[in-house]
């Protein structure tokens, strides 16, 4: 599907700016660390996309599970993480820990994807 590819285009940019901008911005340390650690995740996690763009071509239910699950994650983990460390306040909370879950989420997935795949990889 497209639209991971276009997710992870738009993830891996978003963690470019951000942490360009943490570096030039007048923030804590600990604001610094935090969006350093929301930037980290979220280009492992666009890399993640990719792969799941690539294994969408075969229609899984379980990879198109992985790709909601790398895409809330990212949206929660990393967006408390940049909310928190820009601006000093958490979106709701459980934010961040329900994020991290959807995140082990996606790759539990791709865990199961690769268990149950009988054919070998694209």
């Amino acid at each position: 599907m497209r639209i991971w590819l276009i997710l992870a285009g738009l993830m891996g940019a978003e963690a470019v700016i951000c942490g360009a901008i943490s570096a030039h911005a007048d923030l804590s340390d600990y604001g610094r660390e935090l969006i350093e650690k929301a930037a980290q995740y979220e280009v492992w996690h666009a890399l993640a996309l990719i792969g799941v763009a690539i294994l969408a071509k075969e229609k899984s239910r379980i990879i198109l599970a992985a790709g909601i699950f790398f895409t809330l994650g990212v949206s929660l983990f990393c967006g408390t993480l940049y909310v928190k460390g820009f601006w000093e306040f958490t979106l709701f909370p459980m934010s961040a820990p329900l994020g991290g879950t959807c995140l082990i989420l996606g790759w539990l997935c791709l865990a199961a994807y690769g268990v149950k795949k009988q054919q070998p990889l694209p």
